[in-house]
């Protein structure tokens, strides 16, 4: 069993588990969107705010998730979450099972590239 070099620091079995969680997939699908408070993401996937950061720090752990700090209108700010995940993919093939995760820069530069493109 392989795993490319940006799965150096994640198993396999970590990346499957949190998969394997309906709320998590909730979560990197609607951050992959927008980023979104854990309050915001609470609401959207209707589960309390605890579970919400109990998932978080488990994707933050597996590096599938970012932290990016919002600006409010009414002077202070908030921390929202943005999805890294990019593709996971899983091959099969000669007696040999390979897998990998591609995962999205938090390069500012990167970031303004995906906004433009959205343009």
């Amino acid at each position: 069993m392989t795993a490319n070099t940006e799965t150096a620091d994640v198993d396999l079995a970590t990346v499957v588990g949190l998969l394997d969680d309906e709320h998590i997939r909730s979560i990197l699908t609607a951050t992959s969107e927008t980023p979104l408070s854990a309050t915001e993401l609470s609401e959207r996937c209707g589960v309390s705010t605890s579970s919400i950061y109990r998932r978080l720090d488990r994707l933050t752990d597996a590096g599938l998730i970012g932290e990016q700090t919002r600006p409010r209108s009414d002077g202070h700010h908030e921390t929202v979450y943005v999805s890294r995940l990019d593709r996971f993919e899983l091959t099969i093939r000669d007696g040999e099972l390979n897998w990998g995760v591609d995962r999205r820069s938090d390069d500012v530069s990167d970031q303004l590239t995906r906004m433009w493109g959205k343009l």
